[in-house]
């Protein structure tokens, strides 16, 4: 049985000249096991095509939901044990120019673990934003090395001071302790070196450049140096920002437009005939649901010339199953096609 879901009020922004930012909090329906843990952001007071772009960005990676339908049971007892097992977020900024949440999980495998996703959005159009999207390559670069440069320091200054008190009182244990500390910490300044592991990005009144050493869980408590954080103005940084970053950050412009529009990134919602359907980007990887379903369907993009794009769906033995043929639409969005074999084409119409 599909249900709609009901919104609690949040949080509120004011914007000059234009709606309100609200970002409120998902009410699941009464009697929905585990709910209480999961509060999960819905953005409203923007273009409802916006909105709709950011809620289902937001809901299906981390619900597998599409925003409005509801299947029972929504986190089963056995789930519980074996994924995410809580979500909470933070408002880090919403205003004109974007929408920056702060979604902190809490989850269960081998072990237990918690860790922070940062999303952001442009308000106008409601499409996430990529790093790649606000700094130019050399722009990236040199905030990865401002926060290795600090991640560097720390560590230095603890393995500089390393205590065997510290580790407790049996010296054979804490000389291990402070081995296993010294080896974790040179693979780490390994890993900076080939830049094999990620750079946390946060967009909010100013840029925040976050790096750890993401230690294993079974020592994560001899981590002593912990993250370490660069900041930095969007002025400051405006001649290391793309076209699209500088209006939309350092000008402060609502009616920013990006060079490299396509649909291979982003979230893309329309028809195939008069179905609905929505494309989107998650873990990197293209998919398409069906919205009334709302289960992922992997794409891969056979060809992409400006403006023209060939998005096919393979079996196992890379036969190709379906395809969508699509140009850009001189409106905004694209068109095209729908062809899977044996079955008559369909229109398709995204945006």
């Amino acid at each position: 049985m599909l249900r709609s879901f009901v919104f609690a009020a949040a949080m509120l922004v004011p914007l000059a000249g234009v709606a309100q930012v609200r970002v409120d909090k998902l009410t699941f329906p009464s009697g929905t096991k585990h709910a209480e843990d999961f509060e999960v952001p819905v953005i409203s007071g923007v273009d409802p095509r916006a909105a709709a772009r950011i809620n289902l960005a937001i809901q299906y990676p981390l619900l597998g939901i599409v925003p409005g339908r509801y299947r029972q049971p929504m986190f089963p007892d056995d789930s519980m044990t074996a994924r995410t097992t809580s979500l909470s977020f933070t408002v880090v900024r919403a205003d004109e120019q974007i929408v920056t949440l702060d979604i902190q999980g809490e989850y269960m495998g081998a072990h237990p673990s918690s860790g922070h996703t940062w999303m952001t959005f442009e308000t106008r159009t409601g499409q996430p934003i990529a790093t790649s999207d606000m700094l130019t390559p050399t722009g990236i670069a040199s905030s990865q090395k401002a926060v290795d440069k600090a991640l560097r320091a720390g560590i230095r200054d603890v393995l500089d001071h390393q205590d065997p008190a510290r580790f407790g009182d049996n010296a054979t244990e804490a000389q291990d302790d402070m081995r296993a500390q010294r080896e974790q910490y040179d693979e780490c300044i390994g890993d900076m070196a080939r830049h094999d592991w990620n750079t946390t990005f946060q967009w909010g009144a100013q840029l925040t450049v976050s790096r750890g050493c993401m230690f294993p869980h079974v020592i994560q408590a001899l981590d002593d140096a912990g993250e370490k954080t660069w900041t930095a103005s969007y002025a400051s940084l405006a001649d290391r920002m793309t076209p699209f970053g500088r209006c939309l950050l350092v000008d402060r412009k609502a009616n920013c437009k990006r060079d490299d529009v396509r649909p291979t990134a982003g979230v893309w919602r329309g028809t195939i005939g008069k179905t609905a359907i929505s494309l989107l980007t998650q873990d990197d990887s293209l998919i398409y649901l069906y919205d009334r379903y709302g289960e992922s369907i992997a794409l891969t993009a056979r060809t992409t010339t400006p403006g023209h794009w060939v998005l096919e769906r393979k079996d196992d033995k890379k036969d190709v199953l379906e395809t969508f043929d699509l140009t850009a639409a001189a409106e905004g969005g694209f068109t095209g096609t729908w062809t899977q074999a044996g079955k008559a084409s369909l229109p398709v119409r995204l945006e």
